[in-house]
């Protein structure tokens, strides 16, 4: 029997049970999921079903079903927490949470792409004891069961993951074993189940973004170590060249930020640590950056998409924030959105099918976070 890692606490002693097996089974909903998903009022948050445990540092994706995956991450206990090795579906028509299979290690802060194939890929992280992960699980949404895959050529951690036009998965700087910053590069074949390098980036970096641009190159923003020196610089990878370019400068350091590609191409970056307030915009046929209205709210370690209707909506950060902005590419400008019911940083933020927004977890003032909520635009 697979034992599972990181659960302590005896309130989840059954929930242990059920998370080392393979198949799924329902979770029994956390706070209030008393409320109809169909019937919610349009423009604000609802509590939906919560998660059999807390979490923070984890990752969420869309599954092509229409699900959520969760997977890994930190949760509540003394020191330096619990480090979770599971994961759980949510069901958007139903707003339940499942089990799923239980990974052969624990994990937080790694990176996560979902594969065309509808498999899921989870890389690297930081273990039990804080030490970089090397090592690369598969799930399989036909069994519910992960497989270990090639490890990585290097352990990292804090890093984010692309995935390129050909269904290839690109993993980028982050921390070392060491918490050194990393300038490697390495991309996963999910056809041959092989990692092989990429060309380095120019500057090292972890806590940093990356985001896939509409002619299938990637920028990456920012970045550094936590406490600083915070970076000013950009880059952008050319998968058909495999090289890097500059892509212009900041007009701040930022790591913890976030960033998300307009309807247009433009990419629009928000926030970082030391609670900014500025925003900006590179647009990739000048390679250039231009300031935009800052937010009204300061935020750092925050989550952004971009909803239905082409704004682009930020939410929570740190200093304990319910509040949520939204921003207007036409006019360049914020306005405040429904206030989310907990507060949040290091949550996740993911798009349903039909619109909808599902935010997960985090930490809050009340601690590592089981809720979730649904926002309807």
């Amino acid at each position: 029997m697979r034992r599972c890692s990181g659960w302590v606490l005896p309130i989840v002693i059954a929930a242990m049970i059920v998370a080392c097996g393979e198949k799924t089974s329902a979770l029994r909903p956390s706070g209030d999921s008393s409320q109809d998903v169909g019937a919610v009022a349009i423009g604000k948050f609802h509590k939906a079903s919560g998660m059999g445990v807390g979490r923070q540092w984890h990752s969420a994706a869309r599954l092509p079903d229409g699900r959520v995956i969760v997977v890994a991450g930190l949760g509540r206990g003394e020191f330096s927490g619990i480090k979770f090795d599971s994961a759980e579906l949510y069901d958007p028509s139903a707003d339940e949470w499942t089990w799923t299979g239980a990974m052969g290690e624990s994990r937080y802060a790694h990176a996560m792409a979902v594969l065309a194939d509808g498999r899921v890929l989870v890389a690297g992280g930081l273990g039990d004891h804080k030490e970089g992960r090397d090592s690369a699980e598969v799930w399989d949404p036909e069994t519910g069961a992960w497989s270990q895959t090639a490890d990585l050529m290097e352990a990292r951690s804090d890093m984010p993951s692309v995935v390129l036009g050909d269904g290839r998965v690109m993993v980028i700087g982050g921390l070392d074993f060491d918490f050194k910053l990393m300038a490697s590069v390495e991309v996963y074949d999910p056809v041959a189940g092989t990692w092989s390098a990429a060309s380095p980036m120019a500057v090292a970096r972890a806590l940093h973004t990356a985001t896939l641009l509409d002619d299938g190159r990637v920028l990456v923003t920012g970045g550094g170590n936590r406490d600083g020196p915070h970076l000013d610089s950009a880059e952008v990878y050319d998968p058909e060249s495999d090289s890097w370019s500059p892509a212009g400068t900041m007009s701040v350091g930022r790591t913890l930020h976030a960033a998300t590609m307009l309807s247009d191409g433009r990419v629009l970056v928000v926030g970082g640590k030391g609670k900014l307030t500025s925003a900006e915009i590179w647009a990739s046929d000048a390679n250039t950056w231009t300031p935009t209205a800052n937010t009204r709210e300061p935020r750092s370690e925050h989550a952004a998409i971009q909803v239905s209707d082409g704004r682009i909506m930020v939410l929570g950060g740190i200093g304990n924030l319910t509040s949520v902005e939204l921003y207007d590419p036409a006019s360049g400008t914020w306005s405040g959105g429904p206030e989310m019911s907990w507060t949040r940083y290091r949550h996740t933020a993911t798009m349903l099918e039909d619109g909808r927004i599902l935010v997960v977890g985090g930490n809050s003032k009340d601690g590592v976070l089981a809720t979730t909520e649904l926002y309807s635009p």
